[in-house]
């Protein structure tokens, strides 16, 4: 399954962490994420590694996005 932001949004929102935080944990422009969300694009491979560290309960033991 493809990583969208819409899908990072939501879990960033039930996390409770600002889009601030998430792009510092991140290490990323903050304006990258409005980006991605006004374009609703996929996330490259290196940021779904990312991804998986800050969300790790979100990823199977594959690297796949658990439904």
């Amino acid at each position: 399954m493809s990583l969208n932001w819409d899908v990072v949004e939501k879990w960033r929102e039930e996390s409770g962490i600002s889009k601030a935080e998430l792009a510092r944990a991140a290490g990323i422009p903050e304006s990258t994420i409005y980006a991605g969300l006004r374009k609703n694009s996929r996330l490259q491979p290196s940021m779904r590694s990312v991804m998986r560290t800050i969300f790790p309960r979100k990823f199977d033991d594959r690297g796949e996005v658990r439904s």
